[in-house]
């Protein structure tokens, strides 16, 4: 097997990486994928041209020689990756930019760590290109020709990861190289020798960039931080320096940073970019956004650094303006509003002394205060106006108080539990006095207040010694009524159980514990038609008792389930959303079927490595989460990515502390030192930067398994992975050279609760109905529907086999499904065989119209004795042959039509030295069929079985041992005499 030419295979669809980015201009973007160059236009959002650059290296680098450098309507762009780099012109004009040919490709002997545009006269007529080099060596290069005009070497040898050039001419041209042994060296090509080192990073560099002036420079690290340096004489002592500022926040490595003139901008494995600025309390984050599950590879910022690009691992590319002011907060912040107490002697405090016990956010201009003393008190924000609301007993050293987030008719609902097992509610607007009832036999221990589905309404839930939890709800009525409060139901807990938040949306309902268990409730019509009336003393005991439909123990491990949010709800199911103290937000999928529930985790991820405290879903069902990590509150916006608000609150999430939104402001109270501090914020500043999403990512992290189903005008693909997602996307042949537009994003689901491994579409008897397999850990099979209608996409759940849940978390025992293969299908159903990884094969046929899963047949002798990787399946001869290859290089062939699969009809043993990893047959004739293997040996094997009636018999092998350096991950036919295989030495052979 020859390796494919470069003109053998085009590529005509693709999402690879972004390995880098570039502004050519205010509006026009330049992106690398892979080899390919490509040009965006934000104006309209799209790909406008691309060309390939390197046939076989990846861009690293894009930098574009300005317009403003040079006459006529034809931009210079210098593109490098590996060892070869090259000058791309991009000719621009009103309406469109588009790439001209691509000239010479030069290369240099070592890797390309970064280049920069040199003057090589003062005229600046013409140019040179100079080249860091992973050595710690820098050449110099004609620009037109390639000639080597110097090369310069540094006093000190080292490995670079990473290296910046800064200087106009040759005689200033300074290097900034990043090296292996945790050290930034700072020298000038003109002399070679070390002027500074930089000494402070406890990783290995991967990223460093000089500021405009060069006065200061930034690196980022192995180390999860960024650093800045400064470069002026007066600060660098004895040729070493230590770093002026240390910035945390990345949870992982640091890949890029850009130091602009008002803020820094970094690029992380975490997936997201921060933007750093100085305040008067030193740096912080002011805007944090996620671009993706894992790695953002590449930042720039146009000319006038109002905008950001960010290219991510999973082929996304997006840009984002920059805030134009901080959105974070510190703990001596002059927009801090405190709210004293009044004078003790005022209130009527005993001894003339009084503190705060707890307090709530009624609406943007009030806060209800509980005291010491036992009153409760309205305070009015900003001014010395106070009232007394109440003056209780009860109250006195003990009082609880929470507030609504979200406001309604322009104000909040506050209620205080009191020592008797009362509840007092304050509304907005609604006078002086509050309402008060006895709802439980002893103090309350907990309130929780969450807005509810209905207009004008709130669900107030409150537990105390009692086994239940107390659902009411407050409404609020036209003019000056009193709001009506009704009883709705209880909530049943488990014994042992301790409350601590809950929430409601029709007709579901979710309980969160201190020891993480989630309980799910199904609300009945009943409970939401007829409310009973609380009137002021005891609560009618006749509150009907919901008892929890489905639960789920330590979703977030031994920690407190704290938030939860419920979404897409109908009568049938309904998506909830739980935050921990684990930092962990979790997403579940409830669907019930004749009176029975399952609840399915479909997604996780650390939104904090400290606490998820509160989840507010808003009117624009935009999920907020308040997350609380070294003190400091910090407001995401989850669907959107971006960090909203960051204050600094001594306390943390263990003092008393609120998020309150209405329709104009979002206002923040916080406890500290024994003082209450609120921050008010327009809602207009708080709403995320807005986001132009110019190509969508597929994944970020690995594809384990995809698949093809042909159309009419193309070809479907599905993808799934470690990210348990299933994703499928439409491919149609570009008609011009623009590939960008090939591949469309259809749908995507996960319902996995772990790596999908493989995937297959089920032959299809309609265009606008398609079937697809999922199978991976766990031994969780699926089946999914893909409806194609009115050109839009949508996935249906359509059946699984799941393996008997454990106690606690997933089963790790239970066999992993390696690999799938459809064996036949009608339209009512198919058949399929599954490969296991405790070497058992299992035939199961899928019935369409029940949605069930069967297994009609099961290799009981476990043939292969060991792992089961790869099967393929063809029909020859009335019959369906089924084949499968094992971790111990063995082949073996199965008659599919016995209802005992075993034993095996024909075994090849030996034919690769370990795993097969990857099966595919052809049938040439009734007689004679084709198999082809690769394996874990590096090697390919192409094997001629010839059909005799019943018999198989086995005529000829070919072992192909030196075609590749890897192992071998997919084999397949083009046609009767061309094969291809593709390995994890990255290279496609035919």
């Amino acid at each position: 097997m020859d390796p494919l030419p470069a003109a053998g295979f085009v590529a005509t669809g693709s999402r690879l990486p972004v390995t880098a980015v570039a502004f050519l201009s205010e509006s026009v973007i330049l992106s690398a994928n892979g080899g390919l160059l490509r040009i965006h236009s934000t104006q309209s959002e799209k790909c406008v041209d691309e060309a390939t650059v390197f046939g076989h290296a990846r861009i690293y680098g894009i930098l574009p020689l300005r317009r403003g450098e040079e006459e006529g309507p034809t931009s210079k762009v210098l593109v490098f990756g590996s060892k070869s780099w090259t000058i791309v012109s991009i000719q621009l004009d009103s309406e469109r930019a588009r790439v001209l040919p691509v000239g010479r490709i030069f290369t240099v002997v070592d890797w390309i760590k970064a280049a920069h545009w040199v003057c090589a006269d003062s005229a600046g007529a013409r140019w040179l290109v100079a080249l860091a080099m992973a050595h710690n060596q820098v050449q110099v290069c004609d620009a037109e020709t390639g000639r080597v005009v110097l090369k310069a070497e540094c006093e000190e040898r080292s490995i670079l990861y990473a290296a910046a050039l800064a200087g106009d001419t040759l005689d200033d041209l300074c290097v900034a190289a990043g090296t292996v042994f945790n050290q930034v060296l700072v020298w000038r090509v003109a002399k070679g020798l070390v002027e500074r080192r930089l000494v402070g990073h406890e990783g290995v560099i991967f990223g460093v960039g000089f500021s405009s002036d060069q006065s200061t420079l930034a690196s980022v690290s192995d180390d999860r931080t960024v650093r800045l340096w400064s470069l002026r004489p007066e600060d660098c002592l004895d040729g070493r320096a230590e770093p002026r500022h240390t910035l945390y926040g990345h949870h992982a490595r640091v890949w890029q940073c850009l130091v602009l003139e008002r803020c820094i901008v970094s690029a992380s494995e975490d997936g997201t970019c921060r933007v750093w600025q100085l305040g008067d309390c030193g740096w912080r984050t002011v805007e944090c956004w996620r671009q993706c599950k894992k790695n953002v590879w590449a930042v720039a910022a146009n000319p006038s650094q109002t905008l950001v690009v960010s290219g991510g691992g999973d082929g996304s590319l997006q840009v984002r303006p920059l805030a134009k002011d901080s959105r974070t907060v510190e703990a001596a912040d002059p927009r801090l509003v405190s709210v004293p107490l009044p004078p003790a002697a005022l209130v009527g405090a005993v001894d003339g002394v009084d503190h705060i016990r707890a307090f709530a956010l009624l609406d943007r201009n009030t806060a209800v205060i509980a005291t010491d003393s036992g009153h409760v008190l309205r305070r009015a924000i900003g001014t010395d106006r106070f009232s007394v609301s109440l003056a209780v007993p009860e109250l006195r050293s003990y009082a609880m108080a929470t507030g609504s987030a979200i406001s309604r008719d322009g104000g909040g609902l506050a209620a205080v539990g009191l020592r008797d097992g009362s509840v007092a509610i304050i509304l907005a607007g609604s006078g002086e006095k509050p309402l008060v009832s006895r709802l439980h036999s002893g103090p309350v221990e907990r309130l929780v207040i969450s807005a509810a589905c209905c207009p004008r309404s709130f669900d107030l839930f409150t537990a105390g010694p009692d086994n239940f939890v107390l659902w009411t709800r407050v409404t609020v009525l036209v003019g000056d009524q009193q709001p009506r409060w009704t009883t709705m139901a209880k909530l049943e807990l488990p014994s042992g159980s301790s409350f601590a938040t809950a929430t409601v949306n029709g007709r579901w309902a979710a309980v969160g514990t201190k020891k993480g268990c989630l309980l799910i409730y199904s609300v009945p019509a009943s409970v939401l038609e007829s409310g009973l009336d609380i009137v002021d003393g005891l609560l009618d005991n006749s509150a009907p008792l919901m008892q929890p439909l489905v639960s789920l123990s330590r979703v977030h491990g031994k920690l407190t389930l704290s938030a939860v949010a419920i979404t897409n709800v109908d009568h049938q199911s309904c998506t909830i959303y739980t935050g921990g103290r684990d930092g962990m937000l979790n997403t579940f999928s409830v669907h019930t079927d004749n009176g029975t529930a399952e609840a399915t985790r479909t997604a996780s991820e650390r939104l904090s490595p400290g606490r998820v405290e509160q989840l507010i879903f808003t009117d624009a069902q935009s999920l907020l989460a308040v997350t609380f990590y070294h003190k400091r509150l910090v407001l995401l916006d989850h669907f959107n990515r971006t960090e909203l608000l960051s204050v600094a609150c001594a306390g943390g999430a263990n003092k008393p502390w609120q998020i309150y939104r209405d329709t104009g402001c979002l206002l923040v109270g916080f406890m500290q030192g024994g003082e209450l501090f609120t921050y008010r914020r327009p809602l207009e500043e708080s709403v995320q930067m807005p986001c132009n999403r110019l190509v969508d990512g597929v994944s970020s992290v690995d594809i384990r398994a995809t698949d093809v189903g042909a159309t009419d005008d193309g070809f479907l693909l599905a993808t799934a992975g470690e990210d348990c997602f299933l994703r499928i996307h439409h491919y149609r042949p570009p008609r011009g050279k623009k590939t960008t537009d090939a591949l469309r994003f259809l749908a995507e689901t996960r319902r996995h609760a772990s790596v999908i491994r493989c995937v297959a579409f089920v032959p299809s008897h309609s265009q606008s109905t398609r079937y697809v397999l999922t199978a991976g850990a766990g031994s969780e099979l699926r089946c999914w529907r893909l409806d194609l209608s009115d050109g839009r996409a949508n996935l249906v759940d359509w059946g699984a086999v799941l393996p008997a849940k454990p106690k606690y978390g997933v089963d790790r025992d239970a066999p992993r499904i390696m690999d799938i293969a459809v064996l036949t299908s009608t339209g009512e159903c198919f058949t399929f065989a599954a490969a296991y990884s405790d070497a058992s094969i299992r035939i199961w046929r899928m019935d369409l119209a029940s949605q069930q899963f069967t297994c009609v047949a099961e290799d009981l002798d476990r043939s292969h004795k060991c792992c089961v990787l790869s099967l393929a399946a063809v029909s020859v001869g009335g019959r369906c042959l089924l084949f499968s290859g094992a971790t111990n290089g063995q082949l073996m062939v199965w008659d599919t039509d016995k209802s005992d699969i075993g034993p095996p009809v024909l075994v090849f043993d030996g034919l690769h030295q370990s795993g097969v990893n990857t099966l595919d047959v052809r049938k040439l004739d009734q007689s004679r069929i084709l198999v082809l293997s690769g394996g874990d040996d590096s090697s390919v094997a192409i094997s001629t079985i010839a059909v005799d009636g019943d018999r198989l018999v086995r005529t000829f092998v070919c072992r192909y041992t030196d075609t590749h350096a890897s192992s071998v991950q997919c084999v397949g036919f083009m046609d009767d005499t061309t094969a291809v295989s593709v390995s994890t030495d990255q290279r496609l052979l035919e």
